[in-house]
């Protein structure tokens, strides 16, 4: 049972996907590369697919599991994967004394007169204690002939900050992972299913390139050549990624955080605000920031917008929504998101969200067994969404090497209910007019003042300059200052130096 943790697992069809290896090409001549993802992302077929590939042959490789929560046992299993890589290549191999601990495990890596890779799986089979700590000390302190690949569900608990300020670390997350039309047609030829290019868009469009769903759909393949029955033919894919998800994604999770992860497939795009106003939970910054980039369940487009990843995702927590609490919880939640944006003046939103709140007062719509609830989703971009005061975060910084996150494929509608997230009925379809406070906000933004001294000139508080900066992004459709300034220049409402 140990030798198959010690190699990289078989998953099917390896499919090589060279601007991800590029990354991890990379990284291996850096201190610690990470690959952080939620269930099903693809991270173990990446590696392992990757670390075939290398021309010195495979890298120390170690799959843990619950039972390596025993220090001891860590450290042997860990030994035994850096002696098995080293003597394959020939020569004599790395030797470890019983009992090895931490300082004798780097002491004799250190003595090694070849680069070695290590790549440690399914970090999160590790729960908080000493057993972790253990290899997180090795991580960190692994000499400078050792690169170390930890790949998992959430972050390490490491000085990531440190180590991406000293140019050591590379990370790759669920966005990157995310399959892209090519890499799901080569994966389809892979087994050897037949899918036009309308019915590749459509299962990339609805899964967002989820790994998971992306494979099950190559074996599952849909018949027929109109793209629309691509998404009706692989029910039985989706019955399995919803399984997968509730075991292995939900159950896990603490009950107040499955609570507010739940409530956000009711929302395409949300704030803190606006979540809070769905939860009444005050500490929404932290969980939201802990989802997003600990567990990498959410996408930051911007400082004050979340999404769930992809469409299939969201369908699944809808629907357990409505299974656990009722139809009339999930009317009521949609009825409290249309009073948000009433209150902050979108009037469009609010009224698509008052009219999704009427129609499933009494139950799910008709069209499909998985509802994905309406809200103000976007895809491939759009406007930021309105959020008071207090939302903003800096977001996180990009993967060092990483891809860009491939934009969805239009595909056409899919055959269950989306609301306001169809596409064209978007609340930006057409945009509320600025008010003048608005206007007076936007002539400033050019002059690179800060909101505090924005707030300064206009004599009103801080929090009132905020509220009005995102409402400017939002009926601009930008999520950027830059953008903002050069959407109202080309309208016409400032000159291009304001």
């Amino acid at each position: 049972m140990l030798h198959t943790r010690l190699i990289p697992p078989v998953l099917g069809p390896l499919l090589d996907r060279p601007r991800l290896f590029r990354t991890l090409d990379t990284g291996v001549t850096r201190r610690l590369t990470l690959v952080v993802g939620p269930p099903g992302a693809g991270k173990s077929a990446l590696l392992a697919s990757w670390a075939r590939s290398l021309p010195l042959g495979e890298p120390a490789w170690l799959t843990l599991d619950a039972d390596d929560n025993h220090v001891p046992r860590l450290l042997t299993h860990l030994a035994a994967a850096l002696a098995r890589a080293t003597a394959a290549r020939g020569g004599e191999g790395l030797r470890f004394s019983d009992g090895v601990s931490v300082p004798a495990l780097l002491d004799e890596v250190s003595g090694h007169p070849h680069p070695l890779v290590l790549v440690v799986d399914a970090f999160h089979e590790l729960r908080p204690g000493p057993a972790r700590s253990a290899l997180l000390q090795f991580a960190r302190y692994a000499p400078g002939g050792l690169s170390v690949v930890l790949a998992g569900r959430r972050e390490p608990d490491l000085p990531l900050h440190k180590l991406r300020a000293g140019g050591e670390l590379t990370e790759i997350r669920g966005a990157d992972l995310a399959f892209t039309h090519a890499e799901t047609a080569e994966l389809f030829r892979a087994h050897g299913a037949k899918a036009g290019d309308d019915q590749v868009a459509a299962v990339v469009r609805c899964s967002g390139g989820w790994a998971l769903a992306v494979r099950y759909a190559s074996v599952n393949p849909v018949r027929g050549n109109d793209p629309r029955s691509c998404l009706e033919g692989w029910s039985q894919a989706i019955r399995h990624c919803s399984d997968f998800l509730l075991s292995e994604l939900l159950d896990p999770m603490p009950a107040d955080d499955q609570d507010v992860l739940l409530r956000t497939s009711l929302l395409g795009e949300f704030s803190a605000s606006l979540l809070r106003a769905l939860t009444g939970r005050a500490d929404l910054n932290r969980v939201l920031r802990r989802l997003s980039t600990e567990h990498d369940l959410l996408v930051r487009d911007d400082e004050w917008t979340y999404r769930l990843p992809n469409p299939l995702m969201r369908g699944v927590l809808s629907r357990e929504l409505a299974e656990r609490y009722g139809w009339p919880e999930v009317s009521r939640l949609l009825g409290k998101a249309a009073r948000w944006y009433e209150d902050m003046g979108a009037a469009s939103a609010a009224r698509r969200y008052a009219a999704a709140a009427q129609a499933h007062a009494a139950g799910p719509a008709p069209g499909g067994d998985i509802l994905l609830p309406p809200g103000l989703g976007r895809a491939g971009g759009g406007a930021s969404l309105p959020g008071p005061a207090g939302d903003a975060a800096p977001s996180p910084a990009r993967s060092p090497g990483a891809s860009p996150t491939p934009s969805p494929v239009p595909s056409p509608a899919p055959p269950f209910p989306v609301g306001p997230d169809a596409p064209g009925a978007g609340p930006h379809a057409a945009a509320d007019p600025l008010t003048r406070s608005e206007l007076d906000v936007l002539r400033l933004l050019p002059l690179g003042l800060t909101l505090d001294e924005i707030a300064a000139r206009r004599h009103v508080s801080l929090n009132t300059v905020k509220t009005q900066v995102q409402a400017v992004y939002r009926k601009l459709q930008v999520g950027r200052r830059r953008d903002a300034v050069r959407v109202a220049a080309e309208r016409g409402l400032i000159s291009p130096r304001g």
